[in-house]
C-alpha cells in the first residue's frame, strides 16, 4: 500500500524579499560611507564656553490676563507692558514668555508682537510652576 500523497508542503523562504533587504543596505552603506569621506565642515566656537551676556526677561501671563515681568507680584498693565520690556531689555536680549492655559491667546499675541517689532527674540513656554 502506497498512502504517500503527491502534494507535498514546501517549508522554504522566499529569497526574494531577502535580496531586496540586502540590496538596501547595500545603497545605504555606500551613501553613509560617502558622507563621511567627503567629511562635514562644524564651526567650533573658539573661545572655551565664556557663560552668555543676553539678558532674560520672563513675562508670565495668568488666567485673568495679566502681564507680571521676573519676580514682580504686582501685574502690570497692557498698555504698560511695551513701556516696561523696552526699559528693562538691551540689545541681545531675550523674552521668555510663560502663558497660561486659561488666558487667551491675544494676550501672548501681544507680547510676540512687540519682541517682533523691536526685533528681540523670543522663547514661548508653556505654565510655569
Amino acid at each position: 500500500m502506497n498512502f504517500r500523497s503527491g502534494n507535498k508542503i514546501k517549508i522554504e523562504g522566499g529569497m526574494s524579499s531577502m535580496t531586496d533587504l540586502v540590496f538596501l543596505l547595500l545603497i545605504f552603506f555606500i551613501v553613509i560611507s560617502t558622507m563621511i569621506t567627503a567629511g562635514v565642515n562644524i564651526d567650533v566656537p573658539k573661545d572655551g564656553g565664556t557663560a552668555s551676556e543676553k539678558k532674560i526677561l520672563t513675562i508670565n501671563v495668568n488666567d485673568k490676563n495679566e502681564y507680571f515681568m521676573d519676580s514682580r507680584r504686582t501685574p502690570i498693565s497692557s498698555s504698560d507692558i511695551k513701556n516696561e520690556i523696552l526699559k528693562n531689555l538691551g540689545a541681545d536680549s531675550i523674552i521668555s514668555l510663560y502663558g497660561s492655559n486659561e488666558s487667551s491667546w491675544e494676550a501672548s499675541v501681544y507680547i510676540i508682537d512687540i519682541a517682533k517689532q523691536n526685533n528681540i527674540k523670543i522663547s514661548l513656554n508653556g505654565n510655569k510652576k
